[in-house]
Protein backbone atom coordinates (compact mmCIF):
# COMPACT_ATOMS: atom_id res chain seq x y z
CA UNK A 1 0.00 0.00 0.00
CA UNK A 2 1.35 3.57 -1.07
CA UNK A 3 1.20 6.04 2.04
CA UNK A 4 2.16 9.96 1.79
CA UNK A 5 4.88 10.82 4.71
CA UNK A 6 5.37 14.81 5.18
CA UNK A 7 9.25 15.71 5.76
CA UNK A 8 11.31 18.75 6.43
CA UNK A 9 13.54 20.00 2.72
CA UNK A 10 15.10 23.14 2.97
CA UNK A 11 14.90 23.56 -0.60
CA UNK A 12 11.27 22.70 -0.65
CA UNK A 13 8.78 25.59 -0.33
CA UNK A 14 8.33 26.47 3.12
CA UNK A 15 10.61 23.74 4.19
CA UNK A 16 8.25 20.66 3.71
CA UNK A 17 7.95 18.32 0.89
CA UNK A 18 5.68 15.25 0.63
CA UNK A 19 7.26 12.02 0.29
CA UNK A 20 5.13 8.17 -1.43
CA UNK A 21 6.28 5.27 0.10
CA UNK A 22 5.23 2.00 -1.42
CA UNK A 23 6.96 -1.11 -2.15
CA UNK A 24 7.36 -3.18 -5.65
CA UNK A 25 8.61 -7.09 -4.32
CA UNK A 26 11.34 -6.57 -1.72
CA UNK A 27 12.12 -2.91 -3.01
CA UNK A 28 11.46 0.19 -1.62
CA UNK A 29 10.03 2.48 -3.98
CA UNK A 30 9.88 6.21 -3.20
CA UNK A 31 8.99 9.48 -5.19
CA UNK A 32 8.94 12.80 -3.34
CA UNK A 33 6.69 16.25 -4.14
CA UNK A 34 6.57 19.71 -3.38
CA UNK A 35 2.60 19.32 -3.12
CA UNK A 36 0.70 17.45 -0.96
CA UNK A 37 -2.48 16.76 -3.17
CA UNK A 38 0.04 16.04 -6.17
CA UNK A 39 1.70 13.53 -3.43
CA UNK A 40 -2.05 11.80 -3.09
CA UNK A 41 -2.99 11.96 -6.32
CA UNK A 42 0.40 9.78 -7.12
CA UNK A 43 -0.06 7.36 -4.23
CA UNK A 44 -3.93 6.70 -5.53
CA UNK A 45 -1.82 6.21 -9.00
CA UNK A 46 0.41 3.61 -7.52
CA UNK A 47 -2.50 1.81 -5.95
CA UNK A 48 -4.17 1.66 -9.20
CA UNK A 49 -1.39 0.41 -10.88
CA UNK A 50 -0.83 -2.19 -8.60
CA UNK A 51 -4.85 -3.49 -8.64
CA UNK A 52 -4.38 -3.30 -12.44
CA UNK A 53 -1.49 -5.98 -11.67
CA UNK A 54 1.11 -4.09 -13.11
CA UNK A 55 4.54 -3.61 -11.66
CA UNK A 56 5.19 -0.02 -10.26
CA UNK A 57 9.14 0.12 -10.19
CA UNK A 58 8.94 2.46 -13.94
CA UNK A 59 6.65 5.14 -10.89
CA UNK A 60 10.18 6.02 -9.88
CA UNK A 61 11.33 9.21 -11.06
CA UNK A 62 14.96 8.48 -11.09
CA UNK A 63 14.59 4.47 -12.57
CA UNK A 64 16.92 2.73 -14.64
CA UNK A 65 18.20 3.64 -17.88
CA UNK A 66 18.35 1.24 -21.16
CA UNK A 67 22.17 1.48 -20.88
CA UNK A 68 22.39 0.74 -17.10
CA UNK A 69 20.41 -2.08 -17.79
CA UNK A 70 21.81 -3.48 -20.86
CA UNK A 71 25.00 -3.48 -18.43
CA UNK A 72 23.40 -5.57 -16.17
CA UNK A 73 21.89 -8.05 -19.16
CA UNK A 74 25.37 -9.00 -20.42
CA UNK A 75 26.64 -9.07 -16.82
CA UNK A 76 24.46 -11.52 -16.08
CA UNK A 77 24.79 -13.87 -19.54
CA UNK A 78 29.38 -13.57 -19.21
CA UNK A 79 29.59 -16.34 -18.09
CA UNK A 80 27.36 -18.21 -20.62
CA UNK A 81 28.76 -16.56 -23.95
CA UNK A 82 31.69 -16.99 -25.56
CA UNK A 83 34.73 -14.53 -26.33
CA UNK A 84 33.55 -14.14 -30.18
CA UNK A 85 29.47 -13.64 -28.95
CA UNK A 86 30.23 -10.79 -26.94
CA UNK A 87 32.87 -8.85 -28.83
CA UNK A 88 29.86 -9.47 -31.37
CA UNK A 89 27.22 -8.17 -29.23
CA UNK A 90 29.18 -5.21 -27.82
CA UNK A 91 30.19 -4.35 -31.49
CA UNK A 92 26.34 -4.17 -32.42
CA UNK A 93 24.84 -2.08 -29.24
CA UNK A 94 27.75 0.20 -29.69
CA UNK A 95 27.29 1.00 -33.70
CA UNK A 96 23.55 1.13 -33.53
CA UNK A 97 21.51 0.40 -30.15
CA UNK A 98 22.80 2.66 -27.48
CA UNK A 99 23.24 5.48 -29.38
CA UNK A 100 19.45 5.42 -30.36
CA UNK A 101 18.18 3.92 -26.54
CA UNK A 102 21.35 3.78 -24.04
CA UNK A 103 20.44 7.87 -22.56
CA UNK A 104 16.79 6.60 -21.86
CA UNK A 105 14.71 5.31 -18.89
CA UNK A 106 14.01 1.77 -20.20
CA UNK A 107 10.47 2.48 -19.31
CA UNK A 108 9.89 5.10 -21.25
CA UNK A 109 10.43 3.01 -24.65
CA UNK A 110 7.36 1.92 -26.15
CA UNK A 111 6.88 0.04 -29.38
CA UNK A 112 6.13 2.75 -31.19
CA UNK A 113 9.58 3.65 -30.36
CA UNK A 114 11.30 0.09 -31.41
CA UNK A 115 9.44 0.25 -34.86
CA UNK A 116 10.64 3.35 -36.45
CA UNK A 117 14.16 2.13 -35.09
CA UNK A 118 13.24 -0.83 -37.35
CA UNK A 119 12.37 1.14 -40.17
CA UNK A 120 15.43 3.39 -39.96
CA UNK A 121 18.11 -0.06 -39.67
CA UNK A 122 16.16 -0.67 -42.99
CA UNK A 123 16.59 2.73 -44.27
CA UNK A 124 20.02 2.91 -43.63
CA UNK A 125 20.55 -0.40 -45.57
CA UNK A 126 21.60 -2.88 -43.42
CA UNK A 127 20.58 -6.50 -44.82
CA UNK A 128 17.74 -7.85 -43.26
CA UNK A 129 19.50 -10.43 -41.32
CA UNK A 130 21.35 -8.12 -39.87
CA UNK A 131 18.38 -5.65 -38.61
CA UNK A 132 16.85 -9.27 -37.20
CA UNK A 133 20.26 -9.34 -35.29
CA UNK A 134 20.20 -5.80 -33.73
CA UNK A 135 16.38 -6.54 -32.67
CA UNK A 136 17.47 -9.95 -31.22
CA UNK A 137 19.76 -8.35 -28.75
CA UNK A 138 17.43 -5.29 -28.24
CA UNK A 139 14.81 -7.82 -27.55
CA UNK A 140 16.95 -9.60 -25.14
CA UNK A 141 17.59 -6.75 -22.69
CA UNK A 142 13.83 -6.03 -22.66
CA UNK A 143 13.45 -9.77 -21.50
CA UNK A 144 15.59 -8.97 -19.31
CA UNK A 145 14.07 -6.40 -17.63
CA UNK A 146 11.08 -7.97 -17.60
CA UNK A 147 12.16 -11.19 -15.59
CA UNK A 148 13.53 -8.30 -12.98
CA UNK A 149 10.14 -6.24 -12.70
CA UNK A 150 11.99 -3.13 -14.32
CA UNK A 151 9.03 -3.05 -16.94
CA UNK A 152 5.32 -3.67 -16.96
CA UNK A 153 5.54 -5.11 -20.68
CA UNK A 154 8.15 -5.52 -23.56
CA UNK A 155 7.84 -3.01 -26.57
CA UNK A 156 9.31 -5.49 -28.64
CA UNK A 157 6.57 -7.80 -28.73
CA UNK A 158 4.36 -7.86 -31.97
CA UNK A 159 7.08 -5.51 -33.83
CA UNK A 160 7.46 -6.27 -37.53
CA UNK A 161 10.22 -7.09 -39.00
CA UNK A 162 11.74 -6.94 -42.40
CA UNK A 163 11.73 -10.41 -43.97
CA UNK A 164 14.69 -12.07 -44.94
CA UNK A 165 15.56 -12.55 -48.76
CA UNK A 166 18.62 -13.79 -50.62
CA UNK A 167 21.55 -10.98 -51.07
CA UNK A 168 21.42 -10.44 -54.77
CA UNK A 169 25.49 -10.04 -54.93
CA UNK A 170 26.03 -13.54 -53.30
CA UNK A 171 26.51 -16.49 -54.88
CA UNK A 172 28.14 -19.33 -53.22
CA UNK A 173 30.88 -21.16 -54.97
CA UNK A 174 30.37 -25.20 -55.29
CA UNK A 175 33.54 -26.85 -56.38
CA UNK A 176 34.02 -30.06 -58.29
CA UNK A 177 36.74 -32.92 -57.41
CA UNK A 178 38.57 -31.43 -60.07
CA UNK A 179 38.38 -28.01 -59.73
CA UNK A 180 39.62 -28.25 -56.19
CA UNK A 181 42.19 -30.10 -56.70
CA UNK A 182 43.22 -27.95 -59.86
CA UNK A 183 43.18 -24.84 -57.18
CA UNK A 184 45.48 -26.56 -55.08
CA UNK A 185 48.03 -27.56 -57.33
CA UNK A 186 48.19 -23.40 -58.43
CA UNK A 187 49.47 -23.29 -54.65
CA UNK A 188 51.92 -26.35 -54.74
CA UNK A 189 54.83 -23.44 -54.58
CA UNK A 190 53.73 -22.13 -51.43
CA UNK A 191 53.88 -25.10 -48.90
CA UNK A 192 52.20 -26.07 -46.87
CA UNK A 193 48.91 -23.96 -48.64
CA UNK A 194 48.04 -26.79 -51.28
CA UNK A 195 47.41 -29.23 -48.67
CA UNK A 196 45.62 -26.89 -46.41
CA UNK A 197 43.10 -26.23 -49.91
CA UNK A 198 42.91 -29.97 -49.82
CA UNK A 199 42.17 -30.45 -46.65
CA UNK A 200 39.63 -27.81 -46.12
CA UNK A 201 37.71 -28.58 -49.68
CA UNK A 202 37.64 -32.63 -48.10
CA UNK A 203 36.73 -32.07 -44.21
CA UNK A 204 34.81 -29.23 -44.82
CA UNK A 205 36.18 -27.51 -41.05
CA UNK A 206 35.09 -23.84 -40.32
CA UNK A 207 37.94 -21.27 -40.60
CA UNK A 208 38.48 -20.95 -36.66
CA UNK A 209 38.01 -24.22 -36.75
CA UNK A 210 40.83 -25.28 -39.30
CA UNK A 211 42.57 -22.07 -37.53
CA UNK A 212 42.40 -23.83 -34.13
CA UNK A 213 44.10 -27.33 -35.14
CA UNK A 214 46.73 -28.89 -33.56
CA UNK A 215 48.64 -31.84 -33.78
CA UNK A 216 47.04 -34.40 -31.01
CA UNK A 217 43.48 -33.54 -33.23
CA UNK A 218 44.66 -35.27 -36.02
CA UNK A 219 44.01 -38.66 -35.65
CA UNK A 220 45.74 -41.09 -38.04
CA UNK A 221 44.79 -43.92 -36.30
CA UNK A 222 40.89 -43.60 -36.15
CA UNK A 223 41.19 -41.99 -39.54
CA UNK A 224 39.53 -38.80 -38.10
CA UNK A 225 39.94 -34.94 -37.28
CA UNK A 226 38.85 -34.52 -34.04
CA UNK A 227 37.23 -30.76 -34.00
CA UNK A 228 38.22 -29.74 -30.42
CA UNK A 229 39.20 -26.52 -30.63
CA UNK A 230 39.10 -22.84 -32.54
CA UNK A 231 41.45 -20.19 -32.73
CA UNK A 232 39.77 -16.40 -34.46
CA UNK A 233 41.08 -12.66 -34.06
CA UNK A 234 39.08 -10.80 -31.84
CA UNK A 235 39.98 -7.29 -31.24
CA UNK A 236 43.29 -7.56 -33.16
CA UNK A 237 44.19 -10.74 -30.80
CA UNK A 238 44.22 -14.42 -31.54
CA UNK A 239 41.82 -15.83 -29.18
CA UNK A 240 41.64 -19.45 -28.33
CA UNK A 241 37.87 -21.04 -27.98
CA UNK A 242 35.57 -23.88 -28.57
CA UNK A 243 33.34 -25.43 -30.91
CA UNK A 244 30.47 -23.13 -32.91
CA UNK A 245 28.01 -25.50 -30.54
CA UNK A 246 27.91 -28.56 -28.83
CA UNK A 247 27.14 -30.62 -32.45
CA UNK A 248 29.86 -28.80 -33.58
CA UNK A 249 32.85 -30.61 -31.19
CA UNK A 250 32.68 -33.36 -33.47
CA UNK A 251 35.19 -36.23 -35.34
CA UNK A 252 35.06 -35.82 -39.36
CA UNK A 253 36.51 -38.98 -41.38
CA UNK A 254 39.45 -38.41 -43.33
CA UNK A 255 37.39 -39.87 -47.06
CA UNK A 256 40.49 -39.12 -49.53
CA UNK A 257 43.72 -40.95 -49.12
CA UNK A 258 46.21 -38.71 -51.32
CA UNK A 259 44.82 -35.92 -48.30
CA UNK A 260 45.79 -38.31 -45.68
CA UNK A 261 49.38 -39.28 -47.17
CA UNK A 262 49.59 -35.37 -47.80
CA UNK A 263 48.68 -34.40 -44.23
CA UNK A 264 51.58 -37.19 -42.52
CA UNK A 265 53.86 -35.40 -44.80
CA UNK A 266 53.69 -32.09 -43.62
CA UNK A 267 53.40 -33.37 -40.05
CA UNK A 268 56.95 -35.05 -40.83
CA UNK A 269 58.13 -31.68 -41.70
CA UNK A 270 56.15 -30.36 -38.78
CA UNK A 271 59.16 -28.76 -36.37
CA UNK A 272 56.85 -29.03 -33.26
CA UNK A 273 55.12 -33.15 -34.35
CA UNK A 274 56.33 -34.26 -31.00
CA UNK A 275 53.73 -31.14 -29.35
CA UNK A 276 50.53 -32.53 -29.27
CA UNK A 277 49.10 -29.30 -28.47
CA UNK A 278 50.80 -27.40 -31.40
CA UNK A 279 49.27 -25.64 -34.16
CA UNK A 280 49.26 -28.28 -36.67
CA UNK A 281 48.99 -25.29 -39.78
CA UNK A 282 51.73 -22.61 -39.79
CA UNK A 283 51.00 -18.49 -40.23
CA UNK A 284 53.94 -16.26 -41.42
CA UNK A 285 56.12 -13.94 -40.46
CA UNK A 286 54.81 -10.30 -40.41
CA UNK A 287 55.42 -8.75 -43.42
CA UNK A 288 57.70 -11.50 -45.15
CA UNK A 289 56.68 -15.37 -46.32
CA UNK A 290 58.46 -17.21 -43.85
CA UNK A 291 56.52 -19.73 -41.81
CA UNK A 292 56.19 -18.96 -38.59
CA UNK A 293 54.92 -22.24 -36.59
CA UNK A 294 54.19 -20.58 -33.14
CA UNK A 295 51.60 -18.00 -35.15
CA UNK A 296 47.88 -19.07 -35.98
CA UNK A 297 47.16 -19.10 -40.22
CA UNK A 298 45.34 -16.17 -41.15
CA UNK A 299 42.95 -17.76 -43.66
CA UNK A 300 42.02 -14.38 -44.65
CA UNK A 301 45.39 -13.32 -45.82
CA UNK A 302 45.53 -16.56 -47.47
CA UNK A 303 42.08 -15.88 -49.21
CA UNK A 304 43.24 -13.04 -50.54
CA UNK A 305 47.13 -13.41 -51.08
CA UNK A 306 46.80 -16.75 -52.72
CA UNK A 307 43.74 -18.21 -53.21
CA UNK A 308 41.99 -15.83 -55.11
CA UNK A 309 44.96 -15.31 -57.22
CA UNK A 310 45.33 -19.00 -57.60
CA UNK A 311 40.98 -18.98 -59.03
CA UNK A 312 42.32 -16.72 -61.20
CA UNK A 313 44.63 -18.89 -62.82
CA UNK A 314 42.87 -22.03 -62.28
CA UNK A 315 39.58 -20.90 -64.56
CA UNK A 316 37.73 -20.48 -61.26
CA UNK A 317 35.08 -17.38 -60.04
CA UNK A 318 37.40 -15.17 -58.17
CA UNK A 319 34.37 -13.86 -55.72
CA UNK A 320 35.29 -17.33 -53.90
CA UNK A 321 35.25 -17.75 -50.45
CA UNK A 322 37.38 -19.43 -47.99
CA UNK A 323 33.91 -20.59 -46.43
CA UNK A 324 33.02 -21.96 -49.86
CA UNK A 325 35.38 -24.55 -49.49
CA UNK A 326 33.00 -25.74 -46.81
CA UNK A 327 30.16 -25.69 -48.90
CA UNK A 328 32.36 -28.10 -51.71
CA UNK A 329 33.11 -30.16 -49.15
CA UNK A 330 28.96 -30.89 -48.49
CA UNK A 331 28.50 -30.79 -52.07
CA UNK A 332 31.29 -33.49 -52.84
CA UNK A 333 28.97 -35.64 -49.98
CA UNK A 334 25.92 -35.46 -51.27
CA UNK A 335 27.27 -36.15 -54.62
CA UNK A 336 29.08 -39.65 -53.39
CA UNK A 337 25.65 -40.10 -51.73
CA UNK A 338 25.99 -39.62 -48.34
CA UNK A 339 22.85 -39.64 -46.04
CA UNK A 340 21.99 -35.71 -45.08
CA UNK A 341 22.14 -36.82 -41.20
CA UNK A 342 25.62 -38.29 -41.90
CA UNK A 343 26.44 -34.78 -43.74
CA UNK A 344 24.66 -32.61 -40.82
CA UNK A 345 26.60 -34.93 -38.26
CA UNK A 346 30.19 -34.73 -40.06
CA UNK A 347 29.82 -30.56 -40.58
CA UNK A 348 29.00 -30.03 -37.57
CA UNK A 349 25.80 -28.19 -37.69
CA UNK A 350 23.23 -27.55 -34.96
CA UNK A 351 20.53 -30.47 -36.53
CA UNK A 352 19.61 -31.66 -39.86
CA UNK A 353 17.20 -29.25 -40.56
CA UNK A 354 19.85 -26.87 -40.67
CA UNK A 355 21.88 -28.78 -43.10
CA UNK A 356 18.76 -29.21 -45.09
CA UNK A 357 17.91 -25.66 -45.23
CA UNK A 358 21.58 -25.29 -46.77
CA UNK A 359 22.31 -27.79 -48.93
CA UNK A 360 18.35 -29.17 -50.21
CA UNK A 361 19.13 -28.37 -53.40
CA UNK A 362 22.30 -30.40 -53.92
CA UNK A 363 20.23 -34.09 -52.70
CA UNK A 364 20.41 -36.52 -55.35
CA UNK A 365 17.58 -37.02 -57.67
CA UNK A 366 17.34 -40.64 -58.93
CA UNK A 367 14.73 -42.37 -57.36
CA UNK A 368 15.17 -45.60 -59.17
CA UNK A 369 15.52 -47.31 -55.90
CA UNK A 370 12.51 -45.80 -54.28
CA UNK A 371 10.33 -46.24 -57.48
CA UNK A 372 11.47 -50.41 -57.46
CA UNK A 373 10.77 -50.57 -53.50
CA UNK A 374 6.97 -48.77 -54.03
CA UNK A 375 6.06 -51.33 -57.23
CA UNK A 376 6.90 -53.98 -55.26
CA UNK A 377 4.61 -53.32 -52.52
CA UNK A 378 1.57 -52.54 -54.41
CA UNK A 379 2.59 -55.60 -56.73
CA UNK A 380 1.86 -56.98 -53.31
CA UNK A 381 -0.97 -55.27 -51.84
Amino acid sequence: MAHVREVQRKKAPNGIAFEVHWREGDRKMQRTFTVKREAERFALKVEDTKASGDITAPLAKNFKTFREVAAASFEASRSSLKAGTLVQYENLFDKKILPRFGSRRISTITGQDVERWVADLTRDGLAPNTVHNHYVLLNKVFRYAMRHRLISFNPCDGVELPKNVPSADFAPVFLTAKQADALAAQLKDYAPLETLTRFAAYTGLRAAEITGLRVRDVNFTAGHIEVRQTVKRLGGEWTVGTPKSKRSTRNVPLLNRDLIAALKLHLLRHPHSGDPDALFWPGRSNGSRRLDWTRPVDLGGVLKYYMRPAAERAGIPTTIRFHDLRHTCASLMFAAGFKPYEVSRWMGHASVATTDGIYAHLYPSDYNEQIARFEAFVAEA
